[in-house]
């Protein structure tokens, strides 16, 4: 998966966008894969800094892959990106 980050100066709130893109496979997997990401980053959404808008992009490789290891690396992607809010 990809994470693209970017910064509204003009608003404390985190906006989260999910894309599957063709690669993926057809309708059904597509709307598969985004809610497997949804539900992947919904615990880290109290977390992220305010003032954030992401948008995943989920591969192919994602369909096959359990929600606890998509939300593992959901977890590093955020850690990395230095989004999580230290002491929570």
């Amino acid at each position: 998966m990809v994470l693209s980050v970017m910064l509204e100066n003009d608003s404390d709130e985190v906006k989260i966008g999910v894309i599957a893109t063709k690669s993926v496979g057809g309708a059904v997997s597509r709307n598969h894969t985004k809610r497997l990401l949804r539900a992947a980053i919904d615990p880290f959404i109290e977390r992220i800094k305010p003032g954030m808008k992401l948008v995943l992009i989920g591969r192919k490789p994602i369909v096959d892959a359990e929600t606890e290891t998509i939300s593992k690396a959901i977890q590093t992607l955020l850690t990395k990106a230095d989004l999580l809010m230290n002491g929570q």
